[in-house]
């Protein structure tokens, strides 16, 4: 199963509504029961929002320019939940049961493909794309773009 970034950011913010679900969606890979995919773009995307929400917690403007100047001017504190959501994945790697798949320019041909196929953002035609070249048919997200993936079955939660 493919992992999207909502999963973990739903899990690591303590996100009151599917928080929970997500815990023991990955508490299932943590323990064998699932073999789960992810891709640096999930990474990425989690450390991102990560980050962000970091810098909202000083009280700083919305926009996404007073956000940038307060991660910067707290940097080391906004990476503090960075560093934790890699020690955590170090911990479902470390099981054997999370891989993070290689990306190269074959699965961005892909991608392209799939972004028109699907009418998907190129984020979200890169996962597809993951998917795709890997022979992946699960994805836990939820993100309903992925419903028009006729390959692929979801799971919400």
């Amino acid at each position: 199963m493919f992992i999207d970034a909502n999963i973990f950011t739903y899990l690591l913010t303590g996100h009151p509504i599917y928080g929970r679900n997500c815990q023991q969606l990955l508490e299932k890979v943590e323990s064998g029961d699932l073999e789960a995919f992810i891709s640096p773009l999930v990474i990425d995307e989690v450390s991102y929002v990560l980050m962000v929400q970091t810098a909202r917690k000083t009280g700083v403007s919305q926009d996404a320019k007073s956000i940038k100047r307060a991660m910067l001017a707290d940097w080391q504190e906004c990476l503090t939940p960075v560093g934790k959501f890699y020690d955590y994945l170090d911990l479902l790697i470390s099981t054997g049961h999370l891989k993070v798949l290689s990306l190269d320019y074959s699965v961005s041909r892909i991608a392209l493909k799939c972004a028109k196929e699907y009418r998907l953002l190129s984020r979200d035609a890169l996962h597809v794309a993951c998917c795709e070249a890997y022979g992946i048919r699960e994805m836990a997200t939820n993100d309903g773009e992925f419903k028009r993936v006729s390959f692929l079955t979801l799971w919400n939660p």
